[in-house]
């Protein structure tokens, strides 16, 4: 009789001396620490290695047209899957997440492309697999809940009338079991107990061996048509790839056999006859159906794939299922949010763009994933929960978020003592437009934008009014010349200056000159507001606040960039002309090209620099 060894079980014809021992694997245990993510952020740089680079390449420039026929070609493939096992064992728990994050998308369209050639050790392609089901699960809890099937449901005691080949029979049995929307059937076992011969007893006690031991021996020839009984239940049935990666694969072969043990009786623990080469029955027969059911759950089933890959591909729909309603959940709680005040509705509707872009990401990750999901015709085969409410509501705050902002620069220029009569009426028309575009936003956002309209109205009425300031033709001219009525503002080249106030962030101001020899500015609108992004303009020279008021000079100020008025503005009149002199002569003295205006100047008396 045959001696088979349990580390000579589960290989097939192309492959022999490829397979490697389940329960003693390092791969297959059960150890989620340093898994690895399945899905790799799209934004996120996978870190390479030497190791990882080298397989890559090699999994994707795979040709078997370069081989010499079908052992060739099964001996090539097969290689590169070992290497792909021995590759993550040598980087250790530490760093195996890396490895197999690195060379995912090569190993998953190798797999694919070699499926319909039938010539991988579908073993090693189970394996494979459950490196990444396990690395999937160990980071995703809805899959941690799922119930999984004991054992006991897979395995089933064959009727004893029956012949040996009839595993997959339907003699009459227990029931099926059901498991989701699955019934499993369960694996029948064949083993009965040889029959006592006068003629072997005979023969047996000639050749000195012991007979009762000899009786209980399963041969290897059953061994092997158990293991190929176990592959072909195994083959497709997603039911038994959920126990398998739910289970460690060393508690898995106890629990066969222990239900070996307690339905077979005569099947002996260990062998006592070590000079037949005996070992002991029950690891041989869960050996042989482990590696049965392993080299099975890898078999692909074309046009579709291996259990373990439809398995794979099921895991990852319902990942990405749950983080997109995840996302739902979260935008949809936001947007019944009501906003109290300016402050409030930008930070909603910062946080409902940040959930868009998370779900925005997901959406182009299940893209990429196309042949992990088994797309069809390009069309997503996940159903994403609608985000029209919420998409509705990010849409009013942005809107909602415009109104306020050109309310709140309405406010600026209110900051005066007294305002001009035609002043006040453009400021109060332009209140009354923005009241006008309200229809635009939902209603729950409604109250938010009535009330900082109409708080800006109180203090705009509430401001004292004056004549229109009537200037004659001498210094209106004066005035048009030094505010650098020019609107051109395109500069060959800026230059960078950083103001440190010591209480707040530094004021960054770039400055430059246009063609007309003005200074021109660019920087931030509003330095509390990153959105509000950078403004440019031309910078009025010093001498147009000879004789203006504090309140005129804030006036003037108001179209400039915030960070200018804050480094210019003093508390008396005479002390912010000096000031903004100072900041003048600075920034044009950056300017190359404005340095001999800055001397013009000088030398004419403009910037004169008087402290108050």
């Amino acid at each position: 009789m045959a001696n088979i060894q349990s580390r000579d079980l589960g290989r097939n014809d192309n492959t022999k001396g490829h397979s490697m021992d389940v329960s003693s694997s390092p791969l297959s245990a059960d150890n989620t620490d340093g898994t690895v993510a399945l899905f790799k952020p799209g934004s996120e740089k996978v870190k390479t290695t030497p190791a990882g680079e080298y397989l890559t390449a090699a999994l994707n420039d795979f040709d078997p047209e370069q081989y010499d026929g079908v052992a060739a070609i099964s001996d090539g493939a097969n290689k590169l899957l070992m290497l792909v096992l021995a590759a993550v064992i040598k980087a250790g728990a530490s760093r195996e997440h890396e490895i197999l994050a690195e060379i995912r998308d090569a190993v998953f369209s190798f797999i694919r492309k070699m499926e319909p050639r039938r010539v991988m050790d579908t073993m090693l392609v189970s394996r494979v697999r459950i490196l990444y089901i396990r690395s999937l699960l160990a980071r995703s809890p809805e899959l941690q809940s799922i119930k999984v099937p004991s054992v006991e449901c897979f395995l089933e005691k064959a009727n004893t009338g029956r012949s040996r080949s009839s595993s997959r029979g339907s003699s009459p049995g227990r029931s099926p079991v059901r498991y989701g929307d699955e019934h499993i059937h369960g694996f029948k076992v064949n083993i009965k107990p040889e029959k006592k011969s006068k003629l072997s007893s005979v023969v047996l006690r000639m050749r000195g061996i012991d007979q009762d031991s000899w009786r209980q021996q399963v041969t290897g020839g059953k061994l092997r048509e158990i293991q190929e009984e176990a592959k072909a239940f195994a083959i497709g049935n997603k039911a038994l790839a959920t126990l398998f990666v739910h289970t460690p694969a060393g508690g898995l072969q106890r629990q066969i056999r222990s239900w070996l043990a307690e339905n077979f009786d005569f099947l002996s623990i260990t062998g006592d006859d070590t000079s037949a080469g005996s070992s002991g029955q029950l690891e041989l027969l869960s050996t042989a159906i482990m590696d049965g059911w392993m080299a099975g759950l890898g078999a692909a089933m074309p046009p579709t794939t291996d259990a373990l890959g439809l398995l794979l591909s099921e895991y990852a729909k319902r990942v990405y299922t749950s983080q997109l309603q995840h996302l739902k959940d979260i935008a949809g709680t936001l947007a019944t949010e009501e906003a109290g005040d300016a402050t409030q509705a930008a930070k909603l509707r910062s946080a409902l763009e940040s959930v868009d872009h998370k779900r925005r990401k997901i959406l182009q990750q299940m893209k990429n994933d196309g042949a992990l999901l088994t797309l069809e015709d390009g069309v997503l085969p996940i159903q994403t929960p609608t985000t029209a409410a919420e998409d509705a509501r990010l849409a009013s705050l942005i809107s909602l978020d415009g109104i306020l902002k050109q309310v709140k620069d309405i406010l600026r220029q209110s900051s005066v003592n007294a305002l001009s009569r035609s002043k006040k009426k453009v400021m109060l028309t332009s209140l009354d437009e923005l009241r006008e575009r309200m229809p635009s936003l939902l209603e729950i956002d409604h109250p938010c934008a009535h009330k900082q309209i109409a708080d800006v109205r109180k203090v705009i009425e509430s401001i004292p009014e004056e004549d229109d300031h009537l200037h004659d033709p001498t210094h209106a001219q004066k005035t048009s010349a030094d505010l650098g009525s020019s609107t051109e503002t395109d500069v060959a080249q800026w230059n960078v200056l950083q103001f440190n106030t010591g209480s707040t962030s530094p004021f960054i101001v770039k400055c430059g000159a246009n063609s007309s020899s003005e200074l021109v500015i660019k920087a931030d609108a509003f330095l509390q507001d990153p959105k509000s992004g950078e403004i440019v303009r031309v910078v009025p020279r010093p001498s147009v606040l000879e004789n203006m008021s504090l309140d005129e000079m804030k006036q003037v100020f108001f179209q400039l960039p915030e960070a200018l008025t804050l480094l210019a503005l003093a508390r008396t009149a005479d002390g912010t002309r000096a000031r903004y002199s100072r900041l003048y002569r600075t920034l044009a003295m950056k300017v190359p090209s404005l340095r001999d205006l800055v001397g013009e100047l000088e030398k004419g008396g403009v910037l004169k620099d008087v402290k108050s």
